[in-house]
């Protein structure tokens, strides 16, 4: 036991210096933004407040999802694992970084299954993804309109790709014959591996693996008989990524100068960004998708470069320091309530 708690210390502390790291790398943004004199700060405050506002949305979405599915126990302890973890994916590749951490946090402090914060995390994510195609495809149309085919051929056969992959995936997923078929199948494929032993540890992993999918499914169908619930998920997702794109047309209206982007080509321009972005880690993925859409609506490489990096660094500055104080804190909490069973025992 004493080991457990051990171990569960050396996690948190190393992503608490992982994230510490990440900020430190991201110091090179604030001597830009530095140097940026012309910039409207009264403008720049607007972007950090409507950052934490769209912060909120996702807290009270997953909160929502939560409770549609069915969790117990849960409340104000909501909002430090999921700032934990929205650190971390802003830190990591496929901005997926954070969700198993999320999902383990989440049964260690309220008590629920890893299946059914799994579940809201799947539900959270293909909303994310299938708004965020949805919006890129709006934005192709729009930048054919205004560009012409030919310079736009190249972004809308790389979205048109990840789409069709994207929304494969996700059916696939919620395929009960699919996740069925393919569980035989690999139980089968691992017992050759394994030679038959079912107390290999490899073998009891991809048990647990296919158990976990299969409760995934039951959850998620549980959150698909509330309609109200996902009525509200969905108005809270399109509110977050229409709140993305404003921001980014708030900084390019800061900065010094006329940029004559209009709204549809913010929506482009973050749509591309978050796609790149599943890819490329530490939101560079996001400043070079952010940075082609507008360059090409702009023909403005400086302008374009760092308003993406300013939209970038202005998530960074909130997310990492609040992820920073709330994995502490929720390992001081785990340890409170270690020592507080250990009493009672």
């Amino acid at each position: 036991m004493e080991l457990k708690r051990l171990w569960k210390d050396a996690v948190y502390i190393a992503l608490g210096l992982f994230l510490i790291g990440i900020l430190m790398l991201r110091a090179d943004v604030t001597d830009t933004l530095d140097k940026m004199a012309g910039i409207d700060l009264r403008l720049l405050g607007l972007v950090l407040l409507l950052y934490v506002l769209n912060t909120s949305c996702k807290v009270f979405r997953w909160f929502g999802l939560l409770k549609g599915i069915g969790a117990k126990k849960i409340g104000p302890i909501v909002l430090p694992i999921f700032l934990a973890s929205l650190a971390l994916n802003n830190s990591t590749p496929g901005k997926v970084g954070g969700e198993p951490v999320r999902a383990m946090m989440l049964k260690e402090h309220t008590g629920n299954r890893g299946s059914l914060g799994g579940a809201t995390i799947f539900a959270e994510k293909s909303l994310d993804i299938l708004t965020i195609l949805a919006l890129a495809m709006f934005g192709m149309v729009y930048m054919v309109i205004t560009l012409g085919v030919k310079d736009v051929m190249g972004l809308a056969i790389a979205v048109g790709i990840g789409g069709i992959v994207i929304i494969s995936f996700i059916m696939l997923i919620l395929n009960r014959r699919f996740v069925s078929w393919s569980s035989r199948i690999g139980t089968a494929m691992t017992l050759k591996v394994v030679k038959g032993r079912r107390s290999s540890k490899v073998f009891r992993a991809s048990v647990k693996l296919s158990e976990f999918l299969k409760r995934l499914q039951v959850s998620i169908a549980d959150l698909r008989k509330r309609p109200i619930t996902g009525a509200g998920v969905i108005l809270l997702t399109l509110a977050i990524w229409v709140n993305e794109a404003l921001r980014l047309y708030i900084i390019l209206q800061a900065l010094p100068g006329d940029h004559p982007l209009t709204f549809p080509g913010a929506v482009a321009a973050i749509a591309v960004a978050n796609i790149l972005g599943f890819i490329l880690p530490i939101g560079s993925g996001n400043v070079i998708g952010s940075t082609s859409v507008l360059e090409l609506l702009l023909k403005d490489g400086l302008i374009a470069t760092t308003s993406s990096i300013v939209q970038v660094a202005t998530s960074l500055w909130i997310s990492l320091p609040l992820g920073i104080i709330s994995l502490f804190y929720l390992r001081s909490r785990g340890r409170r309530r270690s020592k507080a069973d250990m009493g009672c025992n």
